[in-house]
């Protein structure tokens, strides 16, 4: 699962690490860009295994990407 980062780029204590998130990637952009999945401006992303909670999200201001439901 995808989460955005709207506040900040993604660095150490940045992002939760406990639980089942499973960090699979990490992209941080050259600057904040305008991401289409969350219509709005992101430093970069990072890539879960499973989803984190809402609460994980909401503490740590990653803003979760939109499924998808094929590949492109």
């Amino acid at each position: 699962m995808r989460y955005y980062s709207t506040q900040r780029p993604i660095g150490p204590g940045s992002f939760p690490r406990s639980g089942q998130g499973v960090v699979e990637q990490i992209k941080n952009f050259d600057g904040r860009i305008f991401c289409k999945e969350i219509g709005r401006l992101a430093w970069g992303f990072i890539d879960y295994r499973e989803p984190i909670t809402p609460e994980e999200a909401a503490a740590y201001e990653l803003v979760p990407a939109e499924r998808r439901t094929t590949q492109r």
